[in-house]
């Protein structure tokens, strides 16, 4: 169990962008030769301003051995439940931002997180890739 960043979340760098609008940012996370996925990993996978309303997500990755879930720090499957992710039927999963997390706007500065929950074999490998795009209010 370990808490991951990507360089997109690296040192807190924040997400650039006009402060009205729509600002879209992407992470990538792949597990290199020597790391495993493991049962409470947490990726942070991309930096959410304060006041941001996310309006469209999607994530691709993972491997048919674990149950991941997308959230944030307040709720660790605001975005999707946890599910299996497969690197034998890879797909982009577009996240319905549906009725119980619309409108959630952020009161704080945040991250998106990837959070593994089980892991049914020794070693996992691959990676993840998520694209999120915010509606800025001011």
């Amino acid at each position: 169990m370990a808490t991951r960043t990507t360089t997109a979340t690296d040192a807190g760098s924040p997400s650039k962008g006009i402060r009205v609008g729509l600002l879209q940012v992407t992470g990538t996370y792949s597990y290199g030769a020597t790391l495993s996925a493991s049962s409470g990993d947490v990726i942070q996978m991309v930096n959410v301003p304060k006041g941001a309303q996310v309006v469209y997500l999607a994530l691709s990755g993972g491997s048919g051995d674990m149950l991941a879930a997308c959230g944030d720090g307040v709720s660790d499957t605001r975005y999707l439940a946890y599910s299996t992710m497969g690197s034998a039927t890879p797909a982009v999963r577009t996240i319905s931002v549906h009725a119980s997390n619309v409108p959630y706007v952020y009161t704080t500065d945040d991250t998106i997180d990837i959070t593994i929950s089980t892991v049914s074999v020794g070693t996992i490998t691959g990676g993840f890739h998520l694209t999120a795009i915010f509606a800025m209010n001011a």
